[in-house]
Order: structure tokens, then sequence, then C-alpha cells
């Protein structure tokens, strides 16, 4: 009698720890900065805030597909002043080219990808413009733009959305794979910053007949601040399925 049992066992746990490979790696995202400027409830504001993207075993994290930012419960937009920017402009001229009361915000950060086992990284900076500004079909373009080592001239578009609860209104980005050399691996983000708003930007309005010069008003907050502070999260996807939703509390003005 031959005994088959503890070889058929030894055998499939040999199968399954082949099977398991190398521990996969998993991204990071953390949210190192955010607020409010001017931090009061009921007024405009320009919103910020910064993150770091890395991986847990990796030089450099898997690309970034997808982001979607969310404010606060109750937060508002009031574009009644602004313009919009088309696709072909930013591609034919660049953000010089869109009218300022079109600017929607702007960003930058470092990007990475790696060209045989060598990790290169590249600064880069972000110009977003409204290319729709009705109400309920609010839209973005954003150019993406680095120049060392490498030149790269990116536009992708994205919308307006409202997060689930404790968030509110927020920006969803659909960014495409970017292949800076063919040689090279794709490109991600290793970090990131943004300020969204409409600082300083003004129009004229006829009002009883005469020329009344307003302030466009852009983001908007509650007249009221949360217990504990404002709710803000960012939520990363990733080219190899992964989604990473980082989350921040700012604090509520004294």
């Amino acid at each position: 009698m031959i005994a088959r049992g503890p070889v058929v066992a030894a055998l499939t746990g040999l199968t399954l720890l082949l099977a398991a490979g190398p521990a996969r790696a998993e991204e990071t995202v953390s949210i190192t900065q955010a607020g409010f400027t001017p931090n009061t409830p009921g007024l405009p504001t320009n919103a910020f805030g910064n993150a770091t993207i890395g991986s847990t075993n990796l030089p450099v994290p898997s690309p970034i597909t997808h982001v979607n930012v969310f404010g606060p419960a109750g937060v508002t937009l009031d574009l009644q002043g602004t313009g919009t920017c088309s696709e072909e402009t930013l591609l034919r001229v660049g953000p010089k080219g869109c009218p300022a009361d079109s600017r929607a915000g702007f960003g930058g950060g470092e990007g990475a990808y790696e060209i045989g086992k060598e990790t290169v990284r590249e600064k880069y900076t972000l110009d977003l413009f409204l290319s729709d500004n009705r109400p309920g079909h609010t839209a973005l373009l954003a150019f993406l733009e680095g120049s060392t080592p490498v030149s790269i001239e990116i536009v992708f578009g994205g919308s307006v959305i409202t997060g689930p609860k404790p968030y509110g209104l927020g920006f969803s980005l659909d960014v495409p794979l970017i292949k800076v050399l063919p040689e090279a691996s794709d490109a991600s983000a290793t970090s990131a910053s943004i300020t969204l708003g409409a600082h300083n930007v003004a129009y004229y309005k006829r009002v009883h007949g005469k020329r009344k010069l307003f302030h466009v008003k852009g983001i908007v907050l509650p007249k009221s601040c949360p217990h504990g502070g404002w709710p803000v999260a960012s939520q990363f996807s990733f080219e190899d399925g992964s989604t990473v939703m980082a989350k921040r509390t700012i604090p509520c003005p004294r």
C-alpha cells in the first residue's frame, strides 16, 4: 500500500506557495495638507490640498487612472461671470490661450517612471480650466506639463461630482496613461498639490442700466462648520485595479 495522503498534501501546499509568489504591492495615499482660504463659513473660498502617493514594496507606485476629490457637504458653486476654454485651444496654444476667467485652479507635483532598473523623477505642473460652466453640466479640462528630463504635455477631462456622506461637492478626473519614453514604464505621480477657486476673477454686469464690477464667487462654503471640522477626502484609482481613499478633517475657524 502506498501512503498517498502526506504526498498529496505536500504537493498541494507547494503548489499554493508557488502560486502565491511574492507579496503584491499596495499603493498608499496620504493627504499631507488641506484647507480653505479664507476659512469662513458662508463665504467664497479657495480650496487647497497636498498628497503623497507611494507603494509598499515598489520604487514607483502603479500609474493613477482616476482621481475623485470630495469637499464637505453643503459646499456650492457659483460660476456666474466665468468663461470657458476648449480642449482644442489647450492642445494648440496651451494654458496661455485660455481666458483668465476660465481658470478653475492650478497645481503640480512630482512624477516617476522606470527605465531598466533606474527610477527617473520629473516635476510637473497642472492647470485646470472650465470647459462648461452651465449649472448641472460643469466640466473641467486639465493641462499637465513636464519639461525635464523629458517634455510632456497632456490634456484630459473631468467633471463636478457629489460624494457620499459626509462629503458633498467634489470633482473627478480621468487620468490617461502617460508613456514618457518607449522603453520606460508608464509614469505615475508620487506627489500632487492642487488649489481650486476663482481668486481675483471679476466681471462687469449691468445693474439698473449701469455697469457694476462683481467678483466671481466660485466655491462657497456652507453657512456653518460641522462639529469636528470640515471633512475632505481624495480617492485614487490605479492601473493595477486598486483604489485608495485618503481622508482628512479641516478644523473649523475659531
